[in-house]
């Protein structure tokens, strides 16, 4: 009798798990993930929601962007391992095996698309993430883009990671481009310009791209400490960031001047996009910098440069070393154009790298910098701490 007890309780808590795990509803989960698809500017529809085991399936799923008749027709969609909590759902992971569309004129497949920890902010005043949807992880294996059957892009490895905290603190990203491919010369008309590309070997450009960053909800301080792209036979262009003021609120109301822009009139359009200045004047800059690293593009553009003029390519890098304090003068006084100069001369004759970096004492609102700019670059570029440097 004891063990038949034992036996009925196991039973009982047994399904009481299974319950508490399953306590969503499938209905509510496809609504808020609609929701959330719209407040990026992606419409998805499907003919109908079913709960299978710890997934959703959305049947007959089709997803597009905003004002766009064209649709990406999904099938049957998996939202895989949902969970629920009293702030958010969580889709353990999405995934779509191959995809392929033709839209004017161009060929576009994609292969091993992944989205997994995708949340779910629900609906409310203090919603997690600001009420933004999030992933842990995103991944795609391969893309290539064609024209006319001939691939013009190719695209491998790309996966970004995101650590979330709790919903309320900062969270941090990483992510990377493993290899892309570009085919400058067919997407080139001119014949001539093709027969250059092919002269200085830029017919193709093959490279990758690697970032990290963070971002604050509180104050919507994103720094952006590495943005790197690498392109084989020509340089590296690095890129940091950090402003303030990019919040979850100012998010959405960008979202939805963007969303109005695209369905309204033209009257419509240019009246949001006075509002958008207006928003942009809620960021700040706290620094940015912008560094290349040559790997023999300055040497070939100074050899075009000459070509074209019909000179040596040390006679256009004299010429640029003349040029550039001149018209510098005229906006950046006296000391920073003799550091420009420097800077430019240093780089010109020894092609290493070159960085211009901005770095103000303190977060400085975007009003006042455009506001500054058009009364006085030079006061400007004092303010936000304005530096050249080359080969450091």
């Amino acid at each position: 009798m004891t063990k038949l007890k034992s036996l009925s309780l196991a039973a009982l808590l047994s399904a009481t798990a299974l319950h508490s795990a399953w306590a969503w509803e499938a209905e509510e989960v496809a609504a808020r993930y609609k929701t959330l698809l719209g407040d990026q500017g992606l419409t998805a529809e499907w003919s109908g929601v079913r709960q299978d085991g710890d997934s959703i399936v959305l049947e007959n799923a089709s997803l597009g962007l905003l004002d766009v008749e064209a649709k990406v027709e999904l099938g049957d969609f998996l939202l895989e391992d949902v969970t629920e909590t009293d702030n958010v759902y969580e889709i353990g992971r999405i995934a779509v095996d191959s995809f392929e569309q033709s839209e004017e004129g161009f060929d576009i497949a994609l292969s091993g698309l992944s989205v997994e920890g995708l949340i779910l902010p629900k609906e409310g005043e203090n919603a997690p993430y600001g009420g933004l949807m999030q992933y842990r992880r995103f991944a795609l294996d391969s893309a290539r883009v064609g024209k006319e059957e001939t691939p013009v892009f190719t695209l491998e490895s790309l996966h970004a990671n995101t650590t979330l905290g709790d919903g309320s603190e900062a969270m941090s990203f990483v992510g990377a481009v493993e290899n892309f491919w570009l085919d400058v010369a067919t997407l080139t008309d001119n014949g001539d310009a093709r027969s250059k590309l092919g002269e200085y070997g830029y017919e193709e450009l093959a490279g990758s791209v690697d970032m990290a960053g963070s971002w604050a909800l509180a104050d919507g301080r994103m720094k952006i400490t590495r943005y790197d792209v690498k392109v084989e036979n020509a340089g590296t262009l690095a890129i940091t960031a950090d402003i303030s003021g990019y919040t979850p609120e100012f998010i959405r109301t960008l979202q939805d001047m963007q969303n109005k822009m695209d369905s309204g009139t033209e009257q419509q359009k240019q009246a949001q996009g006075l509002a958008m200045l207006g928003l942009m004047q809620q960021l700040s800059l706290h620094g940015a910098s912008i560094r290349f690293s040559d790997a023999s593009l300055t040497g070939k553009v100074l050899a075009y440069a000459a070509e074209q003029q019909g000179v040596k390519p040390e006679d256009v890098a004299n010429q640029a070393k003349a040029i550039v304090p001149l018209m510098a003068g005229q906006y950046l006084g006296p000391d920073l154009t003799q550091r420009l100069s420097k800077a430019v001369t240093t780089y010109l004759d020894n092609p290493r790298n070159i960085t211009i970096s901005v770095a103000p004492e303190e977060g400085i609102p975007f009003a006042v910098l455009m506001g500054t700019a058009m009364g006085s670059p030079e006061a400007l570029a004092k303010q936000v701490g304005l530096s050249i440097t080359a080969n450091e």
